[in-house]
């Protein structure tokens, strides 16, 4: 029988079918991309006004135990109103051992009299530094310009204060001295007058330590009760 046209020719046993190549699948990860995180609003910061530079504190008066212009003092005049300072402690110390008295040696009288001499060697040493810059050159600050510089308290007198009370009496009045020529300082004209007045306080300074070294061991309170102690003065040491 004749084949229909329409009819596909099969293929031969044996002979075998090529299959058109499939495109290649795409592979499509399942995993999402990362999603970036979403930059951070930066404020902007307003600018810092500029800081005030930081104000010079007030210089401390000058002392008022010394009725000195500090600014125009000498060297000359730093020099004698040290020895005057003293001078002045000298004689307030011999004072009070005079007020106090003695019974016995080593007591508060005897104190007093220590410190005395001890005022009269530091004086002398300016004084001879003095005469060595300024030979008879006259003298301009007065003893009436000072008042209670390195001199002890009148309320420490009594007979009947311990050597204690009396070596701690001593150490208040190199405190004050001390207190005196570091405060005075800063109003100082002269280099010279700075120098001067640097080593004096410095020399308080030992003399404190001195002092309480002095101070340990000893007991404390005064030697007699103020109703069995006899009235100041009435003996002579």
């Amino acid at each position: 029988m004749p084949t229909r046209a329409s009819h596909k020719a099969r293929p031969k046993a044996g002979s075998t079918r090529t299959k058109a190549a499939r495109p290649a699948k795409q592979v499509v990860s399942a995993r999402r991309p990362a999603r970036k995180a979403p930059a951070k609003k930066v404020k902007a910061r307003a600018a810092r006004p500029a800081r005030p530079a930081p104000k010079a504190l007030p210089k401390s008066p000058p002392p008022e135990s010394a009725r000195v212009d500090f600014a125009k003092l000498s060297l000359r005049d730093a020099l004698d109103l040290a020895i005057l300072i003293e001078e002045e402690a000298e004689e307030r110390y011999e004072k009070l051992s005079a007020m106090v008295g003695g019974r016995y040696a080593g007591d508060a009288g005897d104190v007093f009299r220590s410190m005395a001499k001890n005022e009269n060697l530091h004086g002398s040493e300016l004084k001879a530094r003095r005469e060595a810059l300024f030979a008879g050159e006259p003298r301009t600050v007065e003893r009436e310009m000072l008042d209670d510089v390195e001199a002890p308290d009148w309320s420490k007198a009594g007979v009947f204060i311990s050597a204690r009370q009396a070596l701690e009496a001593a150490l208040e009045s190199e405190q004050k001295a001390h207190a005196f020529f570091v405060q005075a300082l800063p109003h100082l004209g002269e280099e010279e007058v700075k120098k001067l007045f640097q080593e004096l306080a410095a020399e308080e300074l030992k003399h404190q330590a001195l002092l309480r070294g002095k101070l340990k061991g000893l007991p404390p309170g005064p030697d007699l009760e103020p109703e069995m102690a006899d009235e100041p003065g009435s003996d002579p040491g």
